[in-house]
């Protein structure tokens, strides 16, 4: 990997240049089953985009660096979802986040956040419906991106023993009993963001 340019690796969740978190190399998963119960997994690097244009663009001296790194850890590890961070360069850092709980009784839980929403699990009780959905990114934003030497790389793998009623899922395996295992490789900001819905009626 280019040292001058470490390219912004990331699946699923695509998300426009104006946030303050883009998603880098992972692997993420979400196990979601007909009961409502669910897990979130992810393990890779993000890039906090003002940070990385202050390193790159401003050329800030490493003391700020280190003071600004000191408070994008300290809101990070706020969320106990945070398990791990670690910085890792020009405003590249790698991050261990996990939560759990019911998403009947929760509605919606979102992958940074609910104001960073990257990647998202959402109930409408009126439907009966459960989707599970990364932020879209425009083309204009796909290409501003690629333009800035920014890439998009990463998995993402959905579990779960609902009858799914729509995904764009890469590829389907069967998994354990009733589950099914449902793959996302992203290699470009380019690419569709993931989505996948269930039916819990």
């Amino acid at each position: 990997m280019n040292k001058l340019k470490f390219l912004l690796l990331t699946a699923l969740l695509i998300t426009p240049l104006n946030a303050c978190y883009v998603p880098a190399s992972f692997d993420a998963e979400i196990e979601v089953g007909r009961a409502g119960f669910y897990k979130i997994k992810f393990d890779g690097y993000m890039a906090e985009t003002n940070l990385f244009n202050k390193v790159v663009r401003d050329k800030i001296g490493q003391k700020e660096e280190k003071e600004r790194v000191a408070r994008l850890k300290t809101d990070l590890m706020r969320d106990s979802a945070t398990k791990e961070f670690e910085y890792f360069k020009k405003g590249h850092f790698r991050i261990k986040w996990e939560k759990q709980g019911d998403i009947l009784k929760s509605k919606m839980v979102s992958f940074l956040r609910r104001n960073e929403n990257l990647l998202s699990i959402s109930y409408v009780k009126s439907k009966g419906l459960v989707t599970i959905r990364g932020t879209p990114i425009s083309k204009v934003n796909a290409q501003r991106m690629v333009d800035s030497g920014l890439g998009l790389q990463g998995s993402l793998k959905v579990i779960t023993d609902a009858k799914v009623i729509s995904h764009n899922a890469t590829k389907v395996k069967d998994g354990e009993g009733r589950k099914k295992i449902y793959y996302w490789i992203i290699t470009s900001p380019f690419d569709p963001s993931p989505k996948l819905s269930f039916n819990l009626r």
